[in-house]
C-alpha cells in the first residue's frame, strides 16, 4: 500500500518536471524560428559591404544566444530530473528500511501480541542507507559513528525476555523489567564507536538483518563496567599509563593477562593498555618472517583487529616503572570496592569514579574479587566486545557451521603443545576413552552403553588434535559426535604455542568465539587442565538457566597434572584410518 502510494506521487512529480522541460524547449524552438526569419537586407548593388557584415554579425550573435538559452534549459531540466530520481530512490530506501524494521519488531513481539512497540526516529534510517555497508570494511579503518540513526525500542516482550535470561543466572537477582530499553541497528550500520562509549550496554537479540543492545540490568556488573570505562577513558591520564604485551599463548591465557590489567587499572586508578612491540598470534604470525603476511587480520596485528578499544591511551612499549603492575598475580587477593551511590541517583554508580570504602550511603559498597568466576567472566566479556563485523561473522558461523543436537555434553580434548611445557608444567594427553569414563563416573553419560533403551549421548567435541576426532569416531561409533570441520594439527606437529593451523586468523578467531557461543547449549562438560576450557565453563555458567545445574567432570582428577615426564604420553594421539 505504501509503495503504491509512493509510486503515484513520484509519477505526478515526474509529469510536472517533464511538462516544464517541454515548455522550455518549445520556447527555445520558437525563438530560434523567429531568429531564422531575420534575413540580410537585399540592398542594391550600391549598398556597402559594411551593412552586409553587420547583418552577418547579428545573425551569429542571435544564434549564440539561442544556443546558450537552449543549453541552460536542458541543463536545468537534467538537474531537476536527477533530483527527482534521487529523492525517489531515497524515498523507497526509507520505505524498505521501515518495512524491514516492521518485520523485525513484529518478530520480537510475537510472544506477547498485546505488547505495544514504540520506535523513535525511524525516519532517520534513510541516513543509514546512505552510509553503505560499513560492517564489511577492514578492521583497521576506524569510523566515527554516533547514536544518530539508531532505533530505540521500548519493547516489553524483548525487555522481559532479556531481563529474564539475566535473572536466571545465580549471580543475578534482578526482577525482569518491562521498560528495559533496547537499541537496534541493521547489520549495515557500524555501531563500534557508540558501544565503546556506552559501557553499560550489552549484546542482545540478533537475526539475519538486525542486531540489538540492551542496558545491563545487573547493577554490580554495570557499576564495574562504568568504573573500567572511567579509568580507561573518562579519567585516564595517559602519561601514567602502564602497558603489557600480549602473551600470544592460548586465548584463555592471553585474556588472563588482559583481564587482570583492567582490574588493576580500576584498583590503582592508572589506565592500562597493551603494547605494539609484537604481533598477537591470533591476528598475525609471531615470527618476524610472518609478521607482514597477507593473511594478517589487519595492519595493526593486535587484539584491536577484532575487539573494541580498551583505552584512549596510545599503544607503546611495555612499562617498566612499576613491578606490581606487571605482575599478573600480584593483586590476586586484593578486593576492588566501588560505592553504590544509590541514594543520590539510581544510575550514579555508573558515572562515579571514586573508589573507596568511605561512602555516606545506606547501601553497602559493591565488592569484587578477580578470583570470583562471575567477576572474571564479566571482565572477559568487556575485554572481548566484538566489533560489528566480527559479531555478524560469529552469528553467521554459528547458524551455518554446526547444528548441535541437545541435550548434549561438551568434551574438551586439549593436546598439541601441552606436553612441551618447560619448568615441570608439562601436561599429559588423555585418550577419548578416559574422557568418556570420567563423564560416566560423574553420571553425565549413562554407564549402560549396551542397553538399547538408553539413547546414545550427543557430544560436542572441542579439540586441537585431528587424531582425536578419528579416535572418537572409531572407538565410540554409536555416540553422536558433533564437531566443527576445520583444519587441525595432529598431536604436537604444530610446535610450541602454534594455535592457528589455517593461517587464516580471522577464521580462527571467529571459530573460537563461536565455540563460546555454541557450548552453552549443552548442560555438561568433561575436560582437563586448560585455560580455554575455563572460558568455555564460564560461558556455560553465565548463560545457564536457574535450576539447570551445570555438570562438570575432570579427566585429570586424582593425578599429578604437571610433570616433566608427561612428554611420554605423546603416543596417546594416534592416527585412525577410516
Amino acid at each position: 500500500m505504501v509503495c503504491e502510494t509512493g509510486n503515484r506521487a513520484m509519477e505526478v512529480v515526474q509529469q510536472h518536471v517533464t511538462v516544464f522541460c517541454r515548455s522550455m524547449v518549445k520556447q527555445v524552438d520558437e525563438r530560434r524560428f523567429d531568429e531564422s526569419r531575420i534575413k540580410p537586407s537585399r540592398s542594391s548593388s550600391s549598398s556597402s559591404s559594411l551593412n552586409r557584415d553587420n547583418s552577418s554579425k547579428k545573425m551569429v550573435l542571435s544564434r549564440r544566444r539561442v544556443s546558450l538559452l537552449l543549453g541552460s534549459a536542458l541543463l536545468l531540466c537534467f538537474v531537476l530530473l536527477q533530483h527527482t530520481f534521487v529523492n525517489q530512490s531515497r524515498f523507497f530506501d526509507e520505505i524498505q528500511l521501515q518495512e524491514q524494521h516492521a518485520i523485525f519488531l513484529k518478530t520480537e513481539t510475537t510472544r506477547t501480541p498485546s505488547t505495544r512497540t514504540t520506535v523513535s526516529s525511524i525516519s532517520s534510517l534513510r541516513k543509514l542507507a546512505n552510509n553503505g555497508d560499513k560492517s564489511k570494511q577492514r578492521p583497521s579503518q576506524r569510523m566515527d559513528t554516533s547514536q544518530q540513526g539508531s532505533i530505540i525500542v521500548n519493547d516489553a516482550a524483548t525487555a522481559t525476555s532479556a531481563a529474564a535470561a539475566d535473572n536466571d543466572n545465580d549471580d543475578n537477582d534482578v526482577t525482569p523489567n518491562t521498560t528495559t530499553t533496547t537499541a537496534c541497528w541493521p547489520w549495515s550500520y557500524n555501531s563500534d564507536e557508540w558501544w565503546t562509549h556506552h559501557p553499560t550496554w550489552k549484546r542482545s537479540r540478533v537475526n539475519d538483518t538486525h542486531y540489538c543492545y540492551q542496558q545491563i540490568q545487573n547493577e554490580r556488573q554495570a557499576a564495574l563496567y562504568q568504573a573500567i570505562y572511567d579509568a580507561q577513558f573518562r579519567n585516564a591520564n595517559c602519561k601514567d599509563v602502564f602497558r603489557r604485551h600480549m602473551w600470544s599463548s592460548g586465548l584463555g591465557a592471553d585474556f588472563m593477562n588482559v583481564n587482570r590489567g583492567l582490574y588493576q587499572a580500576v584498583l590503582f586508578r592508572r589506565p592500562f593498555q597493551i603494547t605494539d612491540q609484537y604481533p598477537w598470534h591470533y591476528a598475525a604470525g609471531k615470527d618476524d618472517n610472518l609478521a607482514n603476511e597477507t593473511t594478517a587480520a589487519c595492519p595493526s596485528r593486535d587484539m584491536y583487529c577484532y575487539f573494541l578499544p580498551l583505552s584512549k591511551c596510545p599503544l607503546g612499549d611495555e612499562s617498566s616503572d612499576n613491578e606490581t603492575l606487571l605482575d599478573v598475580f600480584s593483586t590476586e587477593d586484593t578486593p576492588l570496592i566501588l560505592p553504590t551511590n544509590k541514594n543520590n541517583n539510581k544510575n550514579s554508580s555508573r558515572s562515579s569514579n571514586s573508589i573507596n570504602t568511605d561512602t555516606n550511603n545506606d547501601e553497602p559498597p559493591y565488592r569484587y574479587h578477580i578470583g570470583d568466576e562471575a567477576v572474571y567472566q564479566w571482565i572477559f566479556e568487556y575485554a572481548t566486545r566484538p566489533q560489528t563485523w566480527l559479531w555478524r561473522k560469529v552469528y553467521e558461523y554459528t547458524q551455518t557451521r554446526l547444528n548441535l543436537t541437545t541435550p548434549c555434553m561438551v568434551m574438551h580434548v586439549r593436546r598439541a603443545d601441552v606436553i612441551h611445557h618447560s619448568d615441570g608444567f608439562a601436561r599429559r594427553y588423555f585418550s577419548i576413552a578416559e574422557y568418556v569414563n570420567a563423564s560416566k563416573r560423574a553420571d553425565i553419560i549413562s554407564p549402560y552403553d549396551d542397553d538399547d533403551k538408553v539413547a546414545p549421548p550427543n557430544i560436542f567435541l572441542i579439540t586441537d588434535d585431528a587424531n582425536a576426532i578419528g579416535e572418537a569416531l572409531t572407538e565410540f561409533p554409536t555416540y553422536n559426535w558433533m564437531y566443527i570441520r576445520r583444519k587441525r594439527y595432529k598431536a604436537d606437529e604444530g610446535g610450541w604455542e602454534e594455535q592457528t593451523p589455517s593461517r587464516d586468523y580471522v577464521f580462527e578467531m571467529t571459530t573460537l568465539l563461536s565455540i563460546l557461543e555454541l557450548a552453552p547449549q549443552c548442560s555438561a562438560i568433561v575436560h582437563g587442565q586448560s585455560s580455554f576450557a575455563d572460558l568455555v565453563i564460564r560461558s556455560m555458567e553465565s548463560r545457564r538457566r536457574r535450576g539447570n545445574d551445570l555438570k562438570v567432570a575432570r579427566v585429570d582428577d586424582n593425578i599429578t597434572i604437571y610433570d616433566p615426564m608427561n612428554l611420554h604420553f605423546r603416543n596417546v594421539s594416534k592416527e585412525y584410518h577410516r
